[in-house]
């Protein structure tokens, strides 16, 4: 703050100019002074000429101190010139990647473009915020000095990390950042994390498109695909791909995946115009045990691309599972004998740990609770929760099972109580199940009493079991039980000629989320939506799959069925095995190209991953005609590498076989010049550049102006400084007191009063 001594003036004076008010004042001040002369010039007494000019005197001093006080000398304290400012930042970030020097026909790049548009902006930007900071980037962000640096600095670089520079911004916290860029982003990174962190930190992003008229092209690649070297037998999995597609106009492309001449997937992709980097993430059903050949198709006809490995499937392997039970049910034992029957799969029980029942699994171990840690629940494939009631999972144990499932573990729910999966409704376990829970209205203490009320019944219903059981009753005087109702296309798990599960209690759940796969639902009963209930669910969480069963443990079909009867063995083990992650191998054996395309009588290089690091493979690449090479791989930290120079245009064929047979295959262009995501001369990307523009309260700059001055102006009533009055001070009034004082006292001792 600035702080200087200024005549405020009180009263009526202070509507006046200074010099008016202090001409006023001047001669109040005067004619006061003629005054007192001539009243001291003629008194009661006669008095000496040294007492009359001390009287005189003291009532001058009084007049003038009184003078003062009227011109109200005060501090006026101001704050600097830029105080009223909220210290809003601009940041300018320019985009120098290989795609933004793409020369058009008029012999202008995307960067001159882009910068003569944001150049009839800066004016703007300058009244608008306090500060205007610039940045370049194309692998990574770095601040400059201006705008000119930003410009000229360094040379184009080979790639564009455009979401990535957008985010290293936001990290300043930038009233708003404005970007000149092509709108190209070759990491293949998804711009929707852009938009969550903008909107979160209200940061609005404002983009300068490089315009010209280049000339696109048209480009189908397959950078890479991954998918398990090793599944289980029957269970499912995902293969993966990343595409990339360069369309100077909207496009739609059509992708599949293929096992031998067998579609096993297909999808439609959507690609702007411009570079798009889509993922593509089909689910596939392992099968018998046995090669799975996998062949990724984009496109058609002559522009197809084809990239393929080989999964093993598996017969048996170790499925480690944790069994938590939260009440005694009847049911458990013969879960356990269905999924033990089979060698593959390992059992560790902690039953009822809050009445310290221990039961341990002749293949497990047992467990005192539940892991509140993540960590410790990795050993295990799958964790089943059954029959739990919500008091008896902590908030931390309830989190450790979604980090657990996101992580890639397995997570099954069972509960054929209403009243208790009402109550998971809200939490962290809900949040990862593929259904969503009923809400109840009752209070704590009625949700106590009904929980005390459900545990003695099935006390009662676990004793009445078990005596009906030891007295060979099992059939025709217990509940009547309901078939499950599959729906259309949900067969994964119930092999043909298999018995329907049948259940005899349920619970009533509210709906199924969006991702959900709704494997068995009830034949008759319906919600308020006129929807099926749902009795069986599971979606991919995370890494991992969660299901969720909303009946008994299906026990009573057990025992309806004839004692040769292998269904529910059969059926507790495919679902089992459709909650393992697809992976129990590590990842297959892949080609991964340096480019997307190659040039003729120029190197290019490629790796393979996923075969022995002991035993190279054998890898060749197949021109379209003459002679095939045999390539020489070289061990490197990220795989096998190997080189070689086309010699001749087309579509070549990659090929690499490990030492145990396994085989990875890809399809390499070869052109006249190399064609990457930064000389692909794709168009600028306005569209996707617009929609991250409105979502986060920004705008594609234009012509038309975008950015308001700063209104520094004091609201109506306030001023932006700050008046400390001096007359109102101790010492000042003690003076005119004293100064009134002491002339009272003279006159009185001279017997003037």
């Amino acid at each position: 703050m600035n702080s200087d001594f200024e005549w405020q003036f009180g009263g009526w004076l202070r509507q006046l100019p200074v010099g008016v008010a202090w001409g006023i004042l001047g001669l109040v001040t005067l004619v006061g002074l003629v005054a007192i002369v001539l009243l001291y010039r003629r008194t009661l007494r006669k008095l000496p000429q040294g007492s009359r000019v001390a009287l005189t005197v003291l009532r001058v001093a009084l007049l003038l101190v009184l003078c003062v006080v009227l011109a109200n000398p005060s501090r006026v304290s101001r704050p600097p010139d830029d105080a009223n400012k909220n210290g809003r930042h601009l940041a300018v970030i320019v985009d120098r990647s290989g795609s933004m020097y793409t020369v058009d026909n008029r012999n202008e790049t995307r960067l001159q473009n882009a910068v003569k548009l944001w150049k009839t902006h800066t004016g703007e930007a300058v009244l608008a915020f306090d500060a205007v900071d610039h940045y370049r980037f194309a692998t990574k962000l770095e601040k400059v000095a201006g705008l000119d640096e930003a410009i000229q600095g360094g040379g184009p670089g080979t790639e564009t990390q455009l979401w990535r520079a957008l985010r290293a911004a936001m990290a300043d916290s930038p009233a708003g950042i404005v970007t000149l860029t092509d709108g190209l982003d070759t990491s293949g990174h998804d711009a929707n994390q852009v938009i969550t962190e903008a909107q979160a930190r209200g940061i609005p992003l404002y983009f300068v498109p490089g315009m010209n008229r280049s000339r696109p092209g048209n480009l189908l690649a397959i950078r890479d695909v991954k998918t398990p070297s090793t599944v289980l037998r029957l269970s499912k999995f995902n293969a993966s791909a990343i595409l990339e597609i360069s369309s100077p106009r909207d496009r739609d492309v059509p992708v599949a995946l293929w096992s031998g001449s067998k579609m096993l997937a297909q999808a439609t992709l959507h690609a702007r115009p411009g570079w798009n980097v889509l993922p593509w993430t089909p689910e596939v059903s392992s099968g018998e045990p046995g090669a799975l050949p996998l062949e990724f198709r984009l496109g058609e006809g002559v522009e197809q691309e084809t990239a393929a490995s080989v999964t093993q499937v598996v017969e048996h392997t170790s499925v480690e599972i944790l069994y938590y039970q939260g009440a005694l049910q009847w049911g458990y034992r013969f879960l356990r004998g269905a999924l033990e029957s089979d060698q593959s799969f390992k059992l560790t029980s902690i039953l009822n740990p809050a009445l310290g029942v221990r039961i341990t699994a002749s293949a497990g171990t047992t467990l005192e609770d539940l892991p509140d840690n993540a960590g410790d629940l990795k050993r295990f494939q799958i964790v089943i929760l059954a029959h739990v009631l919500a008091d008896q999972l902590s908030a931390k144990q309830q989190q450790a099972l979604v980090d657990y499932a996101k992580g890639g573990g397995g997570v099954l729910f069972i509960a054929p109580d209403s009243e208790a999966t009402n109550r998971f409704a809200g939490t962290p376990l809900e949040e990862m199940l593929p259904i969503v829970f009923e809400r109840s209205d009752e209070s704590p203490e009625q949700r106590e009493a009904e929980a005390f009320q459900a545990k003695m019944q099935q006390a009662f219903e676990s004793s009445g079991q078990d005596a009906a059981l030891a007295d060979g009753a099992g059939g025709g005087t217990g509940p009547q039980l309901v078939p499950f109702q599959v729906p259309q296309g949900s067969e994964s798990i119930f092999k043909a000629n298999m018995p329907v599960p049948m259940f005899s209690n349920y619970a009533r759940v509210a709906s199924a989320k969006p991702a959900a796969e709704i494997l068995a639902v009830h034949p008759t009963e319906r919600t308020a939506d006129n929807a099926p209930r749902i009795l069986l669910a599971r979606q991919q969480f995370g890494a991992g799959f969660t299901a969720a069963m909303a009946t008994d443990l299906l026990w009573r079909w057990k025992m309806s069925l004839p004692s040769d009867s292998r269904a529910p063995e059969t059926f507790w083990q495919q679902l089992m095995l459709s909650l393992v992650p697809g992976v129990t191998g590590g990842e297959g054996m892949r080609i991964v190209k340096q480019s997307s395309t190659a040039a003729v009588n120029r190197g290019t290089s490629l790796i393979v991953t996923g075969a022995p690091a002991a035993d190279p493979p054998v890898i060749v690449a197949i021109p379209p005609a003459g002679q095939t090479l045999t390539l020489t791989p070289v061990a490197s930290p990220d795989g096998w590498q190997a080189s070689f120079t086309p010699n001749v245009q087309g579509r070549w064929e990659l090929m690499a076989t490990d030492s145990k047979g396994n085989r990875a295959s890809m399809s390499l262009p070869v052109q006249s010049d190399v064609v990457t995501a930064e000389n692909s001369n794709a168009p600028p990307d306005v569209e996707g550049l617009r929609h991250i523009a409105d979502a986060t309260g920004g705008a594609v700059i234009g012509s038309d102006p975008v950015f308001q001055p700063q209104d520094t102006t004091p609201a109506a009533g306030t001023e932006a400084k700050i008046i400390q009055p001096m007359w109102n001070q101790s010492w000042l009034l003690a003076l005119l007191l004293g100064l009134y004082v002491v002339e009272l006292i003279t006159r009185r001792v001279m017997r003037l009063l």
